[in-house]
């Protein structure tokens, strides 16, 4: 942070609004949250061998619930099955959009579950079961769907924070301006890659949620007037490229 302020403090044309939005948990990429959301117990995606569906009203009781909690994060839903044999045991299982299974793992300790909480100070989803047992699961345990990236209308961005603008161009080689802005849509969010008003070499890579309410505005030194990005699978990396083809490279883990 002392970095970031002192190269804002050495361009004087800087406005004092750009400093004051540089702070707070807007200067540091926020890790999304997962959410608890209770779906209709006689539709789940396909069970795999083995599991069942047993969701009950609460731990002390044998009553099937209608509905199950379930985690959802980063694109992707996370169930909680039981075993068939009824071995204390879940079988956590994740599905992506079109509900195919994309993690699936054996955590010993609890069966039934009836609830789902979340801890963000652990980064931990608690699954709760009989007797009210329970069997913690990492946020990071979660698999999330990969970033996707599209395009948008230039002229229509959400609310700009001060100090940057939209600069989206046709190519790394010329300044005309593109009709459309490449995004990043990922966990829910969007992301774009503003340019600076006094044109420094650098992104105001700055994130939204549903209400284009500012989740994250980060500056990202080495490019500038974005005019693609692209996404590496095997990295799990996001690239936004510049001017000149410079790009600057982030973790798809830093992105909310």
């Amino acid at each position: 942070m002392t970095r970031v302020f002192s190269r804002l403090l050495a361009h004087a044309s800087v406005p004092l609004a750009l400093l004051a939005g540089l702070t707070g948990a807007s200067a540091a990429f926020a890790q999304a949250t997962p959410t608890i959301a209770l779906v209709p117990a006689s539709k789940p995606p396909p069970v795999p061998n083995g599991m069942k569906v047993t969701c009950l009203t609460g731990p002390d009781s044998l009553q099937s619930s209608p509905t199950c909690p379930v985690i959802q994060y980063g694109g992707n839903t996370t169930w909680a099955f039981s075993f068939i044999d009824n071995r204390v045991s879940y079988g956590v299982v994740t599905y992506d959009a079109a509900n195919n299974v994309v993690k699936n793992v054996t955590r010993d300790g609890a069966r039934y579950v009836y609830k789902m909480t979340v801890d963000p100070n652990a980064k931990t989803v608690s699954i709760w079961g009989q007797g009210n047992a329970k069997v913690d699961v990492a946020w990071s345990d979660l698999p999330t769907a990969p970033p996707q990236v599209v395009q948008v209308p230039a002229n229509a961005p959400p609310p700009v924070p001060s100090g940057l603008k939209v600069t989206c161009l046709k190519g790394p080689n010329t300044l005309e301006p593109s009709p459309t802005c490449p995004v990043v849509q990922y966990n829910g969010h969007t992301t774009w890659a503003f340019s600076f008003i006094d044109n420094r070499v650098s992104y105001g890579v700055v994130t939204y949620g549903p209400n284009n309410q500012v989740l994250a505005n980060n500056t990202q030194d080495g490019a500038r007037y974005v005019y693609k990005i692209t996404v590496d699978s095997n990295a799990q990396t996001v690239s936004f490229w510049g001017q000149g083809d410079a790009k600057v490279t982030v973790p798809w883990s830093a992105l909310p």
